[in-house]
């Protein structure tokens, strides 16, 4: 499984290739996919952190409806 520092590693190697490349089309590409690179990073974080964090929140939700 990959964590989100792979998934960044991922974003920097596009945007050092959107860096390189001459037709703007290719660098905005690059650029794109860099950025989903971070998003998808971004989304493993609040998953690891909603698993971790699931029964605690649940207990917590459970004391407030009482």
């Amino acid at each position: 499984m990959v964590n989100p520092e792979q998934l960044r590693a991922q974003a920097e190697e596009c945007e050092a290739k959107a860096e390189t490349a001459r037709d703007p089309d290719v660098r905005r590409w690059y650029r794109n996919m860099a950025a989903q690179w971070r998003k998808l990073a971004q989304q493993h974080e609040e998953i690891a952190v909603g698993i971790r964090l699931g029964p605690r929140l649940e207990r917590d939700r459970q004391r407030l409806t009482r």
